[in-house]
């Protein structure tokens, strides 16, 4: 008999939820629905998770260690201006997977506001807020953003923009999402500086 991987299928049933919060919302996350879509019982379900807030957790953990991991990415390379645009694009909605990603995000965070724990989530999106700083101070030290701004105000406004950003791009048609970020592009684009200010 093939030994299951408890790790691997523990990620796989964080997934399934995933998909299924983004589908039908947390309401429609039942242990029945869940077992359903995985073709499985609930009992093998109950091996992995004692409980079904344990199964919320674990989906929203994978939607944050998809970002963390395109982050990292991002952040191996040697900043510039132009690893900031990605920086900013793996932040958004803009195919299926971060689409989900986002929809299970938003369904946790009306959780949390109605009777959670908003400790936790407080302090990742707040270590969101420092790397945007650090790489954005890194690259002003090295010349490579505009010397008349502030990191720390271009941090918190790229980050407040790109979270209300997803909000909206949730609402519209994937095809339409590419052109409804052309602003937030243009904003980053002139980070760069000039031949005046450098």
């Amino acid at each position: 008999m093939k030994k299951v991987d408890h790790d691997l299928r523990r990620a796989e049933v964080a997934e399934a939820a995933a998909k299924l919060i983004a589908k039908q919302g947390l309401t429609g996350l039942t242990t029945r629905a869940l077992a359903k879509s995985m073709d499985c019982s609930i009992g093998v379900l109950s091996h992995y998770f004692n409980s079904k807030e344990q199964i919320v957790q674990a989906a929203f953990d994978w939607a944050d260690n998809r970002l963390d991991a395109r982050m990292e990415e991002v952040m191996d390379q040697n900043p510039t201006i132009n690893s900031f645009l990605p920086v900013i694009r793996a932040g958004l909605p803009l195919d299926e997977t971060r689409d989900i990603e986002w929809r299970v995000r938003f369904n946790l965070y009306n959780h949390m506001l109605t009777g959670g724990d908003l400790v936790g989530q407080r302090e990742k999106l707040q270590g969101y807020r420092v790397l945007l700083f650090e790489l954005l101070k890194e690259l002003k030290s090295n010349g490579g953003i505009r010397q008349d701004i502030d990191p720390a105000i271009i941090a918190n406004t790229a980050f407040d923009l790109v979270v209300g950003t997803a909000q909206n791009l949730l609402m519209i048609p994937m095809e339409e999402r590419e052109s409804h970020t052309a602003s937030i592009f243009t904003i980053v684009e002139n980070l760069r500086p000039t031949q005046h200010n450098r």
